[in-house]
């Protein structure tokens, strides 16, 4: 039998930046909140993500909540007592070709609907706008000046440490073996032989969830695809032609991101080979950092001049339409997965809709939407522009 262990409110496992956002929001409530981790916080894709923070997206949810996520990030330090976010204000622009131009022009719409500045810059003006860029197949652009990017292991690390100071326990280094829903709790069973019970469960742990909620007889439809970045550093000379602001380029399947000094991070924003969580390549390979390369080369000299210095894979936990999948899938047992590599920026405001979700309190009636069970109701979400269904 395994050895008991302490009781709490909820249970969280995953400690990546889903799941410390929520036991912060719950923390901070004065729930018992504890936190199972296989590692350390950020050390599966949280940690290596880009890092994106944009409120462009076709779903009015989305928008709202990364409008509040952007915000809090903005504000780290002060909502957190001493964290911080790297958060960097660049703006972004998205590049749509000729198929894109309506729909382009509705999520702008949706932006400024939901108070997020944007601005669509008809293909004439783009030139003016972005000068030294090829825009060939480039019909229209849409200006996002409030977006950015921020570091996801400080922000994940900020988060982690407000939500102990509010009491939570992180369990860290504590692999998560077995979960078992009986009467009035759930039993969570660690790698060292011990058993906590919680009042209700989060399972939070990107591509490792479907695995975990399996033998609770959860079946979430899940997949895990290994994406990789390129970073990439400008020659010296070219200092004046940085482009210093995040350029999603849908035409191209294609993004990139500054960062400090004079490098910037490359990645696609179309699907990728599905992975085994448990086996994948974490290295890179050279083909395929120098296909990023010369994709986030496409329209610019100076980045056509630039060195591929590095780069990572990652993993993206994805859904069957692209979109969060967030919502009790057992009697005390929620789960919050399924980001599908844009739910970073998300996570401390969509933290604060799952808080109050598992705490049965009045919840906005739109994230029922995002609910496991629309998979097999056959409700699924519209995501994205195209192939590029990443942009949700």
């Amino acid at each position: 039998m395994a050895a008991a262990h302490a009781t709490y409110d909820v249970g969280i496992v995953g400690a990546g930046v889903h799941g410390v956002a929520a036991a912060y929001h719950l923390a901070r409530r004065g729930v018992s909140v504890a936190v199972f981790e296989r590692l350390t916080p950020a050390a599966g894709p949280t940690g290596r993500s880009g890092g994106i923070c944009r409120a462009y997206y076709t779903d009015p949810f989305l928008v709202e909540s990364a409008r509040d996520g952007i915000a809090f990030l903005d504000a780290f330090e002060e909502r957190t007592g001493g964290g911080q976010s790297g958060f960097r204000r660049t703006g972004a622009f998205y590049l749509h070709g000729p198929d894109d131009v309506a729909a382009a022009g509705r999520t702008a719409a949706g932006l400024a609907a939901a108070g997020v500045p944007s601005e669509v810059v008809p293909a004439a003006d783009l030139r003016e706008r972005l000068p030294g860029l090829d825009l060939d197949g480039v019909a229209v652009g849409v200006w996002e000046p409030g977006a950015g990017f921020a570091d996801p292991f400080a922000t994940t690390l900020g988060l982690a440490e407000a939500a102990r100071r509010h009491g939570a326990v992180l369990h860290l280094r504590h692999r998560v073996t077995e979960l078992a829903e009986r009467p009035g709790q759930v039993d969570v069973t660690t790698a060292d032989g011990r058993t906590s019970g919680v009042g209700h469960l989060l399972v939070a742990a990107g591509p490792w969830t479907p695995a975990l909620l399996r033998p609770l007889g959860v079946d979430l439809p899940l997949t895990a695809e290994r994406h990789v970045v390129a970073v990439l550093e400008h020659d010296p000379a070219d200092t004046a032609e940085i482009v210093r602001h995040v350029l999603i380029d849908v035409a191209a399947g294609s993004y990139s991101t500054p960062q400090p000094r004079t490098q910037f991070l490359a990645g696609g924003v179309v699907p990728a080979s599905r992975a085994d969580p448990d086996d994948f390549r974490a290295a890179p390979r050279e083909s395929e950092l120098g296909r990023l390369a010369r994709a986030a080369a496409r329209r610019s000299p100076a980045r056509r001049r630039a060195a591929l210095i590095g780069g990572w894979a990652s993993l993206y936990d994805v859904s069957p339409d692209w979109q969060p999948v967030t919502g009790r899938v057992g009697e005390r047992v929620f789960v919050d997965a399924g980001t599908s590599g844009h739910g970073f920026k998300l996570a401390p405001a969509w933290g604060e809709h799952v808080a109050r979700l598992i705490l049965g309190e009045d919840t906005d009636p739109r994230l029922a939407a995002f609910g496991p069970g629309r998979f097999a109701a056959g409700t699924t979400l519209a995501a994205g522009f195209g192939a590029a269904r990443i942009l949700g």
